[in-house]
């Protein structure tokens, strides 16, 4: 509740074993900051998001133009 500048988060789809699915989405809704985003990379779970080309480059996509906006 108390988070308010700016919040991307990125999660894969299928749910793994420690919540991170789960996890990602009550950060999101918690957050204060109006200007949030949230990156669900179809087809990948938490731990594809570490080193699989695939789903990082969907995170990527998305990251580099929200940092460029706001750091």
């Amino acid at each position: 509740m108390l988070l308010t500048q700016p919040l991307m988060v990125v999660i894969g789809d299928k749910p793994g074993g420690f919540g991170a699915y789960r996890d990602g989405w009550e950060i999101y809704s918690r957050a204060a900051t109006a200007n949030k985003h949230i990156v669900v990379a179809e087809g990948w779970s938490h731990y594809d998001l570490y080193d699989k080309p695939e789903p990082v480059a969907v995170a990527m996509a998305k990251v580099v133009p929200f940092f460029k906006d706001n750091l």
